[in-house]
C-alpha cells in the first residue's frame, strides 16, 4: 500500500521558511498545465495574484511564463478563458500586462492538438493573456523587469539582438511539443517548420559571442529530465535527455543554458544540477552544470488525488530533485544581477500555502573529466547492492 501513496514531498527546504525576495531581483513566475478549470485552478490563481501584489510591494518586477497546455480541452479562447479558475488566471495576467509586466508562452502538446501554430500564435488581450510571436523565440529581460522579444527568423535563418548593458537574462523559448508531441498528421508540415526554426535559432545563439553577465535559460514545455509521471521509466515516459531533438541536446551539452524552466509534468520540482539524472536516463555526461525548475501543478496536480499518476510506482527513475512536491502550486525563479539564482516553489498543503527555496550559484565551473556516478540500478531510491561473489 505504500506504493499507492499519492501525496509526495521531498527536500529539507520545506522545513525552512523561504525568504521574501527584494529589489533588485526579478521574478520569473512559472505557470504550467493551467488548462484544467475548477476549484484547484481558482485557488492557485488567488495565490498567484497575492504573490504578484507582494512582489510589487517589494519592488520586484515579475515576468509570467506560460509553459504549455494552457488551453486544456477547450480549443476556443472565448471558452477557455471563461471557465472557473482559468478566468481568474486570464484576468490577473491581463491586468499584469496592462501595468507593463511581461507575459510569454511556449506551445504544449494540447496546443498542437488544437491546431498550433495557426490558432495559438495570437496577440491581443481579447485572445490569450500572453505574447507568443513564433513557436521559437528569445525574450530579453532587463534589470528593471522590462521584457521584449529580441529574435527574428525568416527563411530558416535567425538573428538575435546583442544584449545591452542593462540586460539581465535571456529566455530562449522553444517548441518541444513539435518533436515530442507528436502533432496530428495534418500538422506535420507545421511541426517540421517549427523544428527547422528551432534549429536555426539555436545555431544563431551558438554563433553569438557568450555574455557571462547575461545567462541564457531554456524555457520549454517538456523538461530535460523529470521526477514525475513523464520521467524515464515512469507511466508516460517522454521527458528525458535522450528523447529531445538532436539540435536541442547539442545546445544543452555545449553549455548554452545555465538552467531550464518547464512544465508538462504535473509536479513542482527544483534541481540544482541534472547531471546525475542524465547519467541515469541517457548514460550521458553533461559538460556543464544545468539547473532545472518544473512547474506543472497549477490546475491538476498529480497528488493527493491525482490517480495512478501520483503513485510512487509510476514515477520517474532518473531524477532526484532537491525540492519536490506533487501538490497544487507554482514555481518562481528569482534572478538577481549580483547574486545567485533562487528557485522557489509554492505549494498548497491542507488548505495553507507555504514555500521552499534552493539557491543555485550563478557561476559554476565545468564538471571534472572524471566524476562519481549515481546508482545505476533501476530502483532510484533503493540502496545499492554489491554484486554477489
Amino acid at each position: 500500500m505504500c506504493m499507492l501513496a499519492c501525496a509526495t514531498e521531498r527536500g529539507r527546504g520545506w522545513d525552512i521558511q523561504a525568504p521574501a525576495p527584494a529589489a533588485p531581483a526579478v521574478s520569473l513566475l512559472l505557470l504550467g498545465e493551467t488548462g484544467f478549470p475548477g476549484r484547484i485552478a481558482a485557488q492557485v490563481a488567488a495565490e498567484v495574484e497575492r504573490t504578484l501584489a507582494a512582489r510589487r510591494s517589494a519592488g520586484v518586477p515579475v515576468v509570467l511564463l506560460w509553459l504549455g497546455d494552457a488551453i486544456g480541452d477547450a480549443c476556443a479562447p472565448e471558452t477557455t478563458w471563461s471557465r472557473p479558475g482559468l478566468a481568474q488566471l486570464a484576468r490577473l495576467a491581463r491586468a499584469h500586462q496592462s501595468a507593463g509586466g511581461g507575459s510569454f508562452a511556449v506551445l504544449g502538446v494540447q496546443e498542437w492538438r488544437c491546431g498550433a501554430p495557426e490558432m495559438t500564435l495570437r496577440t491581443g488581450t481579447e485572445v490569450d493573456p500572453w505574447q507568443q510571436p513564433a513557436p521559437n523565440y528569445v525574450v530579453r529581460v532587463e534589470r528593471d523587469g522590462s521584457a521584449a522579444v529580441v529574435s527574428a527568423c525568416s527563411n530558416q535563418l535567425c538573428a538575435v539582438d546583442a544584449p545591452g548593458p542593462d540586460a539581465l537574462v535571456d529566455l530562449v523559448l522553444v517548441d518541444t511539443a513539435a518533436w515530442q508531441g507528436p502533432p496530428p498528421p495534418r500538422l506535420r508540415a507545421a511541426a517540421d517548420a517549427s523544428l527547422a526554426q528551432q534549429q536555426a535559432l539555436l545555431a544563431a545563439l551558438e554563433a553569438a559571442p557568450p555574455q557571462p553577465t547575461v545567462p541564457r535559460l531554456l524555457v520549454s514545455h517538456h523538461p530535460i529530465e523529470t521526477a514525475g509521471a513523464h520521467g524515464q521509466g515512469a507511466l508516460f515516459p517522454d521527458s528525458a535527455y535522450f528523447l529531445h531533438n538532436e539540435p536541442l541536446r547539442r545546445a544543452i551539452d555545449r553549455g548554452l543554458f545555465a538552467g531550464a524552466l518547464s512544465g508538462h509534468d504535473r509536479i513542482l520540482s527544483a534541481t540544482a544540477d541534472i547531471f546525475d539524472a542524465t547519467k541515469r536516463s541517457s548514460r550521458f555526461w553533461l559538460k556543464q552544470p544545468v539547473f532545472q525548475v518544473v512547474s506543472g501543478a497549477t490546475a491538476r496536480p498529480d497528488g493527493p488525488r491525482g490517480g495512478r499518476r501520483g503513485w510512487v510506482y509510476y514515477q520517474g527513475q532518473a531524477l532526484k530533485p532537491d525540492l519536490l512536491s506533487n501538490r497544487a502550486g507554482f514555481a518562481e525563479l528569482l534572478v538577481d544581477p549580483g547574486d545567485d539564482f533562487a528557485a522557489q516553489l509554492h505549494q498548497r498543503k491542507r488548505g495553507r500555502w507555504r514555500a521552499a527555496q534552493i539557491s543555485i550559484p550563478r557561476e559554476r565551473p565545468p564538471h571534472p573529466t572524471e566524476t562519481p556516478s549515481p546508482v545505476m540500478d533501476p530502483c532510484l531510491y533503493c540502496d545499492p547492492q554489491a554484486p554477489p561473489q
